[in-house]
């Protein structure tokens, strides 16, 4: 792979740090009711999911390990320092969180009492899995990564601590879980990519792994039916990314006689898009099953793969002119080692680093939810 243009790892200019510094500082401390909550819409975030979606709670936990996500020159474009996430910038839980007035989505990891988490919590982790280690070694694969089920275990405990707090500062009327979690959105995902990430390069045969999906996609409906029972009343729920377009995947399996099948339109490698779609429609076919069960429950299905399609089929049209190349990193260097190297302008590339999407393709992602066409029933701002 050719070396890419631009200037070696470093921070960006210190005014952007400033920027999202003073916006955290005011979230935080300027008091107030947010934007949002003041229309009456949702009061707080609680965010699952994996490295799509951390915010820095894997980071925080692997400090000593030195995770290549928090150094330079990741968080470059909008943070101007690493902040955990695995991008140059923001997440499309970021613009989620910032169409609805509530900036400063804290990473669990991160907070150390409830009053850092007013406006909600993100469990999300680096390399996390829908199904547990229980499940991998039942398929033969040796591995115990963190789960959706740590995350949920995480939650209940914040859960809890959010209600003693407000027991314990007199609102009784927030010292519930109905009442914490009934005005509040919870963003499921994007979780169980890397379920099938994982068995893949670990040379799984790729219809045993096709016979994951039931399993990922039962892990999510499992936590959507315990979440409802505390009180949720809102969701929103990605499907999967159309990963036979990342950088990673053409460059293993691109050259694999059973995997090579590319699509002429867009380049990427067809069967494991089709894979994805076949995950995405077991989950939205699962979904519609609970929105009958719970008639009173917004649930709604995020098409993120449709969003980042529509880059990889007309990707001039929307300004990325490096759909299918990675911006920072190389096979002999990865993004965030010392020397990596990094291409100039971000925002012309459908990958930050090889695996994970730019900051210009979450924004694309996020208004396609937020606004449409990218949403099901409804465009998620028609939510509230």
């Amino acid at each position: 792979m050719p070396r890419l243009p631009g200037d070696r790892c470093s921070p960006s200019p210190a005014a952007l740090a400033a920027r999202w510094s003073l916006a955290l500082l005011v979230a935080v401390l300027g008091g107030g009711v947010p934007p949002a909550a003041a229309l009456g819409c949702y009061t707080r975030i609680f965010s699952f999911g994996d490295s799509l979606t951390d915010t820095g709670n894997y980071v925080r936990l692997t400090a000593t390990s030195h995770s290549p996500y928090g150094a330079p020159p990741y968080g470059r474009t909008f943070f101007g320092l690493p902040t955990g996430r695995a991008s140059d910038g923001r997440l499309v839980i970021d613009f989620i969180a910032e169409e609805f007035g509530l900036a400063n989505v804290t990473a669990i990891q991160t907070g150390t009492a409830p009053a850092d988490f007013r406006n909600g919590a993100n469990f999300a982790i680096i390399s996390a899995t829908a199904n547990n280690g229980t499940f991998f070694a039942g398929n033969g694969m040796n591995i115990n990564p963190f789960s959706l089920d740590t995350q949920m275990l995480w939650f209940r405990t914040h859960l809890g601590q959010l209600e003693r707090a407000a027991a314990a500062a007199g609102q009784q009327q927030n010292a519930s879980s109905g009442a914490l979690l009934g005005g509040a959105l919870v963003a499921l995902g994007e979780i169980g990519g890397n379920d099938y990430n994982l068995a893949f390069s670990g040379g799984v045969p790729r219809e045993t792994v096709r016979g994951f999906v039931p399993a990922v996609v039962e892990k999510l409906a499992a936590a959507v039916e315990e979440l409802v029972g505390m009180g949720a009343r809102a969701f929103v729920v990605p499907g999967n990314l159309p990963f036979g377009c990342t950088p990673l995947y053409l460059r293993r399996f691109g050259g694999d006689a059973g995997y090579w099948d590319y699509d002429a339109s867009t380049g990427c490698l067809a069967w494991f898009n089709r894979f994805a779609e076949y995950h995405n429609q077991v989950l939205t076919a699962r979904l519609d099953r609970l929105r009958r069960r719970h008639p009173g429950v917004t649930i709604v299905y995020a098409d993120w793969y449709g969003a980042m399609m529509s880059i990889f089929r007309a990707p001039r049209e929307q300004g990325f002119t490096n759909a299918l190349r990675s911006c920072c990193g190389n096979q002999t260097v990865p993004c965030g080692k010392p020397g990596c190297r990094v291409c100039d302008d971000p925002s012309t590339y459908g990958s930050w680093d090889g695996t994970h999407p730019t900051e210009a393709v979450y924004k694309v992602i996020a208004d396609g939810v937020l606004h449409g066409p990218y949403a099901s029933p409804v465009p998620l701002a028609e939510t509230c």
